[in-house]
């Protein structure tokens, strides 16, 4: 299947919900409401024959936090993007890793580095950061890595 053939049946599916954009036959994005996240990637697998989370990014944008989930269909070239635009100061979503358990870690490690918390995670615990960064988000554009260096007693490199 290619992302031409995928984009109705998104749209069967979800109506209005999802926002459905083909980029080439190998990519297709889709833009939801970060509430529908687990319902429109439990139909990707339930419905694609090998469709599974291959990894998850976020980035720190003008308007919000985007989180994006990336699926694979295993033996296609198909990639399916699931973009949500999450409100800062306090962005957050649904988890997937109660789906999944490829979302486990990089859940993790977004709100390690983004600050997004997952609602539901079945293990919050901080994976990346030392101690001493409790607070400290490093990825998002606000952040000032002099302040930081000040604040925890590291010297300034020269």
């Amino acid at each position: 299947m290619d992302a031409a053939m995928l984009q109705p049946r998104l749209r069967d599916a979800f109506g209005t919900r999802v926002d459905v954009a083909v980029r080439s036959p190998k990519r297709l994005y889709v833009r939801v409401d970060a509430a529908d996240l687990p319902e429109v990637a439990r139909w990707l697998r339930d419905t694609l024959p090998g469709c599974r989370l291959a990894t998850s990014t976020g980035i720190d944008l003008r308007d919000g936090v985007g989180l994006f989930h990336h699926f694979a269909v295993n033996g296609s070239p198909l990639v399916i993007t699931l973009k949500a635009l999450l409100a800062k100061p306090e962005p957050h979503a649904p988890t997937l890793a109660t789906q999944t358990a490829a979302a486990d870690w990089i859940e993790r490690e977004i709100h390690d580095l983004l600050g997004v918390r997952f609602d539901g995670h079945p293990d919050a615990r901080r994976l990346l950061k030392a101690e001493a960064m409790t607070g400290e988000l490093p990825l998002r554009r606000d952040f000032d890595p002099g302040a930081f260096k000040e604040r925890s007693g590291e010297r300034p490199d020269f």
